[in-house]
């Protein structure tokens, strides 16, 4: 037994031990907490004592007095310590214990038996911080706690939030690439992000990593703590079914501190080849600089802290190229031939095409912070923190293995977040305390092209067919008419009582989001071409057009509405025995909307009604009276307003009698979504009205307007903008289910706690299980009713239901014509979660720490929802029919991961350490679907419908004899793949196929060095990631299928006479020198070196 261990049991004995106590956790808070219970000699409880707890750095005092039970607590607490905790009373003795440390969001439990005399435990600081998240009766969720300790010995390659989610075994990066991540397998957009109470989430749920910027919206630098829970049952807990990521920053203390620091990587020197052995060009230089500094005002009463960071990455650029370019990833079919033929055609027409070469622009960020505290007195706290975030950021929009997209398709994004967060902290009495927290929140961003001004999109592709590979030039079509503005005022208010054995929590919080989102896509049109010279000849197969109707402008069509969410809560805390504490609650949320989306009287009106209405008309189909006609018959302006959900929620703690500390934990609950702004406002962006559409599907004739490369003067069809539904025009329309209801699932843990006899090691396992209680799902009111089936039974929506895919083959042929896509967002009580968790955790000691943790996962889901726009998360999905509800793998679902962490210090000169760590992160790679390469059932989308895998040579016919000669490496692939040997005569389940496992290590050097004063310090920095990839150019690297997940296995071209699929594998999508081959899963590498080593270098001064 080691000495400090000794002496930790020895005072035990004595009187002074971490126990369990009646201490109820916070949720998304600022703070922490510190409780216990005071006994006396005869081990009877001692009412009346005094506590006294001091923050040693600022000096600032909390008291408390137990009550009647001993116990005691108190609330709003500074995050970090050390703090020095004092119990007295008047004839029972005193009792000191020294260097506690609190983490964020938890109450620590430091209880006493005095005995008389006056005993100070000294140096405790290692032994009191071994475990405070562990053994206490405040565990009773699922979560991890990071201090700033744990932070500085961490590898944090990119100084991103990802770096920090990672560390809990239940959150996993499931795109290196982009950044997202997902807890439990769900929906990246359901994840919570808050900083100081503030929501510093994407305030609108747009991009992949969850934040409103590229970057973290504050400064890693400026991170006292984070919080990460994945089952936080504390019925505080705001809105959020996925992870909830709780940080709050540094504080200043009654010594001046501070930092300066720069970070550097050049992608020459310090950033690996590429598998095919091409340098990155993704940037030319990334630096970072910026400085914190923290102080007091007045001495233990007044303090501040602020911090500045600029960020900069020089000259961003495209890794992709054509198949003949030498580029880190290339587009097979188009060559460099082909790509000069485009842009001069383009040229011809007055069209900037660009190239794949760097931005005229950098990527530029700036973060400010500012904070106050303020020490009112001792039973009363505040603080005051300001927040900015500047960011021009140039998006390279992703290539894939079929598609270049070129420099005219590249849009830089123009980001500013501002916040303010104002808290108080308060203890009225003995018996009740209150913290509050007020918030304001402003975001604006705009889209804009980065190169050619305003065009039309344009997609050329080389392979003669509505499908295949293909070069993209023009305005990407969502930043055509693209500008996001929100307002965020927040309030949080929670009080807790103290009585004997029970702590009532009562409160509420409260969220305002004023919206304004300027979204038209296709405001310059976009066409789509199957050959280049059709693209030379201005023979468009597709044309596509959106304008505002008669009597808009772009500055009325926008969306505008406010969002209020209303918060409800009550919590009993109750500490049933020595061993057992009870937490039970329940939340309220509901939300309210306003104004509702503008009415669409046509979209009101009954099925079969035509003519004109006024603000839009309804007219047939000539060419097909069995077609739809008239409207829908209910009102498109439903949403969220007045959904409210009632959320009971049941967790305990309950404490072995055993030698060494277990614990047994656990919880159910059921939890509301922070349902993202941009799906409500949806139906505000494309209520039908007031914008008119077109969409020419089919081959240009010559009575179809010209092609036009003058993106603010496009051709409209028929030569004038007509009501929204008459002429050749529609309307575009998304709605919500009049009985939809927010997405909200039940949350049920298991957990067991032990301390293992070696090196104050903890053993954990934990179980969560994740249950849908209203899920979502996005179907198309308008596909038209089917014409007919295919051979494996599924429906198809084309005029000639055998006929091939083809321009003369309409698609969706009995769609309503006054209709474009209507996209109703609805809900679905399918979908679970199940996660499995064990690990090993060593505790940091003052030499090292280290864990080991194993996951293991499965969650299904109907509809991933994937994207911003209604349109996108319902047809970026596979499916057997569209629009099913059908239970399939999550997009998100990673069965098995394997993290661990190893962290060791040694000061070898003076005090000054020399750190090394590491952490690896394996885990299986991410799920994909197989699916037909076109548009195999006729709805106006390839790509999306899940294969048939034919059971042998007679069950499907070749459309071609290039295909009938590829017939026997077809078979023999078949043969050799697991996944579709099994789904042989039958349809590919969606998401059953995955990529190979994942392999990431990282490790991280830092030596201190002398300052230029006394207590100065400087610090050479060196993080290394993806280690394994230095190594080895083929390890370390993720392969992901195609964006939505899906891998192409044939084209159709029709059925056959006596009812078989006709494939076609002749294409460039399958044909490698006359040997079927479907394209391999690309490495996932676009916007940033994810899937190649790369150093890191930060040169830090702390005063």
């Amino acid at each position: 037994m080691t000495h400090s261990r000794c002496l930790r049991m020895s005072k035990l004995t004595l009187g002074l031990m971490a126990a369990l106590a009646a201490a109820p956790a916070f949720a998304q808070s600022t703070s922490a907490g510190v409780g216990g219970q005071v006994t006396g000699a005869a081990g009877a409880p001692v009412a009346g004592a005094e506590v006294t707890i001091t923050h040693t750095e600022s000096g600032t005092v909390s008291r408390a007095t137990t009550d009647a039970s001993g116990r005691y607590n108190a609330r709003g607490l500074r995050v970090g310590g050390p703090y020095t905790i004092t119990i007295t009373k008047s004839g029972e003795g005193t009792r000191t214990e020294e260097g506690v440390y609190l983490n964020l969001d938890k109450v620590t439990n430091v209880s006493a038996a005095l005995t008389g005399d006056v005993a100070t435990l000294d140096s405790v600081s290692v032994v009191a911080s071994r475990m405070p998240e562990a053994f206490t009766s405040d565990n009773k969720g699922v979560a991890t706690n990071l201090s700033r300790q744990d932070l500085d010995r961490t590898p944090t390659p990119d100084r991103s939030i990802q770096n920090v989610v990672r560390m809990d075994p239940r959150v996993v990066v499931t795109d290196r690439d982009r950044g997202a991540f997902s807890a439990m397998g769900q929906n990246n957009r359901y994840n919570s992000i808050t900083i100081d109470t503030i929501n510093a989430g994407d305030p609108f749920g747009l991009n992949d990593n969850g934040l409103p910027t590229k970057g973290t919206p504050i400064s890693q630098d400026a991170i006292e703590s984070y919080n990460i829970s994945t089952a936080n049952f504390d019925v505080a807990t705001r809105r959020g079914v996925g992870a909830w990521v709780n940080a709050v920053t540094k504080s200043g203390t009654n010594e001046f501190h501070g930092s300066a620091y720069y970070v550097y990587q050049d992608p020459d020197d310090m950033v690996g080849k590429s598998q095919n052995g091409a340098k990155w060009t993704g940037f030319t230089k990334d630096t970072t600089k910026g400085a914190t500094v923290g102080g007091p005002i007045l001495k233990d009463k007044l303090f501040f802290f602020a911090s500045y960071e600029e960020s900069i990455k020089e000259s961003p650029g495209s890794l992709w190229g054509t198949a003949d370019s030498g580029a880190a990833s290339t587009v097979s079919g188009v060559t460099t031939a082909d790509l000069n033929r485009i842009t001069a055609a383009a040229d011809r027409f007055g069209v900037v095409a660009g190239d794949t070469s760097s931005a005229n622009a950098d990527i530029e960020s700036k973060r400010y912070l500012a904070k106050i505290d303020w020490n009112i007195n001792d039973f009363h706290r505040a603080s005051l923190r300001f927040s900015r975030t500047e960011e021009d950021e140039p998006i390279v929009t992703a290539s894939s293995t079929d598609q270049l997209k070129l420099s005219s398709n590249w849009y830089n994004v123009a980001k500013e977040n501002t916040s303010y967060a104002l808290s108080f902290y308060d203890d009225w009495s003995d018996t009740f305390s209150t913290e509050a927290s007020v918030g304001y929140s402003k975001f604006d961003q705009s889209r804009v092209p980065l190169a050619g001004g305003y065009q039309p999109e344009i997609t050329v592709r080389t392979s003669g067919r509505d499908t295949g590979p293909s070069v993209v030039l023009g305005t990407e079509y969502s930043s055509q008419a693209n500008v996001l503005g929100t307002k965020s005022l927040t309030a949080y208010f929670a009080g807790s009582w103290f009585l004997g054995d029970h702590v009532i929590k009562a409160g509420f919080d409260y969220q305002q989001d004023e919206v304004y989102n300027l979204f038209l896509q296709r405001y310059n049109g976009t066409y789509e071409f199957n050959s280049i010279a059709d693209f030379e000849n201005g023979t468009y197969r597709r044309y596509r057009l959106a304008q505002p109707a008669a009597g808009y402008g772009l500055s009325n069509v926008a969306a505008e509405f406010k969002l209020k969410q209303y918060g409800l809560f009550l919590q009993d805390t109750w500490q049933a025995t020595d061993r057992l504490s009870v937490q039970y609650g329940l939340r309220y949320d509901m939300p309210k909307v306003n104004p509702l989306p503008t009415l669409n009287e046509c979209f009101a009106a009954d099925p079969g009604t035509l003519g004109n209405l006024g603000s839009c008309g309804l007219r047939n189909n000539p060419a097909n009276p069995g077609a739809a006609t008239g409207g829908f018959g209910y009102a498109n302006t439903g949403t969220i307003d007045g959904n409210s959900v009632v959320q009971p929620r049941v967790s305990f703690n309950y404490e072995f009698d055993s030698e060494r500390p277990t614990q047994l934990r656990g919880g159910a609950g059921l939890f509301v979504s922070n349902t993202p702004a941009v799906w409500i406002g949806n139906p505000y962006s494309n209520n039908g009205v007031a914008v008119t559409s077109y969409d020419i599907n089919r081959l240009r004739l010559p009575s179809d307007p010209l092609f036009s490369g003058d993106g603010a003067n496009q051709n409209v069809p028929g030569g004038v903008i007509t009501p929204p539904g008459l002429g050749t025009s529609n309307m575009t329309v998304n709605v919500v289910d009049p009985d939809f209801k927010l997405p909200a699932v039940w949350k049920y843990t298991l957990g067991l706690d032990h301390q293992l006899p070696w090196s104050d090691l903890v053993f954990t396992a934990e179980y969560q299980h994740l249950e849908v209680d209203k899920g979502i799902i996005y179907r198309d009111l308008n596909t038209g009713a089917p014409t007919g089936t295919l051979p494996d039974g599924r429906f198809t929506y084309a005029r000639n239901p055998a006929g091939a895919p083809a321009s003369a083959n309409t698609p969706n042929w009995n769609k309503n014509p006054s209709f474009g896509n209507v996209i109703e967002l609805a809900n679905t009580d399918k979908g679970s979660s199940d996660n499995f968790t064990v690990s090993l955790k060593k505790p940091f000691n003052g030499s090292w720490s280290g864990m080991l943790a194993y996951t293991y996962s499965r969650a299904k889901e109907v509809n991933p929802g994937t994207s911003s726009v209604a349109y996108s998360s319902y047809q970026n999905n596979a499916w057997y029919n569209p629009g099913e509800d059908v239970l399939s793998t999550s997009n998100y679902s990673i069965p098995n991961r394997i993290i661990a962490s190893l962290s060791w210090e040694r000061k070898f000169f003076g005090d000054y350490a020399t750190r090394v760590s590491a952490f690896y992160d394996g885990h299986t790679g991410a799920p994909y679907s197989w699916v037909f390469g076109n548009d195999a059932q006729g709805l106006g989308i390839s790509g999306r419908s899940l294969a048939y895998v034919p059971s042998g040579p007679g069950d499907v016919v070749w459309a071609n004899a290039a295909s009938a000669a590829m017939a026997d490496s077809f078979w023999d692939y078949l043969g050799n793949s697991t996944d579709l040997s099994r789904a042989a005569g039958s349809v590919a389940n969606r998401n059953a196929s995955r990529a190979g496992w994942v392999n990431q290590i990282d490790l991280s050097f830092s030596q201190e060095i002398p300052g230029f004063m006394k207590g100065h310090k400087g610090e050479i920095r060196l993080d290394m990631f993806n280690v394994l990839n230095m190594i080895d150019k083929n390890w370390g690297i993720e392969h992901r299928a195609d964006f939505p997940l899906i891998r192409r296995l044939a084209d159709v071209s029709g059925v056959s006479a006596d009812g078989k699929y006709i494939y076609d594998i002749s294409g460039t999508n399958y044909n490698a020198g006359g040997v079927y081959s479907p394209k391999a899963l690309a490495v996932n590498e676009s916007l940033s070196p994810s899937q190649r080593w790369s150093l890191l270098l930060t040169l830090r001064y702390t005063f």
